[in-house]
């Protein structure tokens, strides 16, 4: 197949949407004639155009990671004019023009469902339901309505689109869990010995709710042999590292490598996802294919919750009592906790990342072949 990709940013790695992007080129490179359309660094079979950021918004989008493309409208005709389909992965300037051209030169469109309005709204500090559902509506009628296919991260995902009154198909692609994350020995870092440790991965921003977390471990009767970790980085930076030096063990704060991560996967006690707002939950996935019991937020604006393996795995949203409750039950069920290793690994085996990327290759082809 000849695939034209379309992706406003692929080189982030602060990002979840970008990450798996990255790694759905990767392998789409390898089983079909790909070309990517975005921007950033130069590569083979990439089409690069000029990145910038919305003036009101720059310093949130640094924060982000995340730029938007100014695309050459006659090398995207040429670029869409080869193509046998178009995948459009974000509903941003760089997608309305490459939808607008796929639509006029009659090619088939896949979209991707990866920017919740929630996110955006409450990382420029305006997260009013009005405002969501206006920009639910705007993304549908803009953008989804006019593909052939919307590929959903989660049934959460495709419910939301539905409910904003999308009636394009609408099929459910998990981004799916690369094969490196899984149970491996490891030596646990000297500085975690000894510790009961709580991992928590992502960016530093507000609807991720650090922290929450550190006020149940403040709170916790087990608070001086708690050592939490925090990987990642973001616009709470400064703030947050302070708050984790209130604690008895401080905080520690890392942006690791992706072989760093898996480590602390397989050797920490227990994940814990306090995000409010996640389309799948990249995060909890990988988390739970490396075996780590993960403790969830049960927001109704996230689909992290579907990964928990029953209801005292789930806390109520951003609620520190219930939070605080659940993580001292988990810490004193030592037994517990490691017994639910087994079932979780079995069911982080349902998001294996190849079979994500023949399922979207799957619904390439049944639209080629309209």
């Amino acid at each position: 197949m000849k695939i034209v990709f379309v992706a406003d940013n692929v080189d982030s790695e602060k990002s979840g949407g970008v990450v798996t992007t990255k790694r759905f080129i990767e392998y789409l490179s390898k089983t079909d004639d790909l070309t990517v359309v975005s921007t950033g660094k130069e590569a083979e079979n990439k089409i690069v155009f000029p990145a910038f950021y919305l003036p009101f918004a720059k310093k949130q989008m640094q924060e982000m990671d995340f730029l938007f493309a100014c695309p050459d409208k006659k090398v995207l005709r040429e670029t869409i004019r080869h193509a046998d389909v178009v995948h459009i992965q974000f509903p941003f300037f760089l997608g309305y023009q490459a939808l607008k051209i796929a639509r006029e030169l009659n090619k088939p469109v896949v979209f991707g469902f990866h920017v919740q309005p929630e996110n955006l709204m409450w990382n420029i500090g305006l997260d009013f339901d009005w405002l969501n559902a206006f920009l639910y509506h705007f993304f549908i009628r803009t953008f989804y309505s006019k593909a052939d296919l919307v590929i959903s991260p989660s049934a959460f995902g495709k419910e939301k689109l539905q409910k904003f009154g999308l009636n394009t198909p609408i099929d459910i692609v998990s981004n799916g869990l690369p094969e490196q994350f899984k149970a491996t020995q490891h030596d646990r870092d000297p500085r975690l010995v000894g510790k009961f440790v709580i991992l928590m991965v992502g960016r530093l921003a507000k609807e991720k709710r650090h922290t929450l977390v550190m006020e149940a471990i403040k709170q916790s009767k087990f608070k001086n042999n708690i050592q939490l970790f925090v990987t990642g980085d973001g616009a709470l930076k400064d703030e947050l590292i302070a708050l984790g030096n209130t604690l008895p063990n401080p905080a520690i704060f890392e942006y690791v490598t992706q072989e760093k991560l898996i480590e602390l996967f397989n050797t920490a006690d227990l994940f814990v996802h306090a995000s409010d707002i996640e389309l799948e939950g990249m995060a909890v996935l990988e988390a739970i294919g490396c075996g780590l019991p993960a403790l969830i937020s049960d927001s109704k604006q996230s689909a992290s919750a579907q990964f928990a393996l029953n209801d005292e795995f789930l806390f109520k949203a951003g609620d520190l009592p219930s939070l605080h409750a659940k993580m001292d039950y988990w810490i004193e069920n030592e037994a517990g906790l490691k017994a639910a290793k087994i079932p979780y690994l079995a069911k982080a085996q349902n998001y294996a990342f190849g079979a994500s990327v023949e399922a979207a290759r799957t619904h390439y082809q049944a639209l080629i072949d309209k």
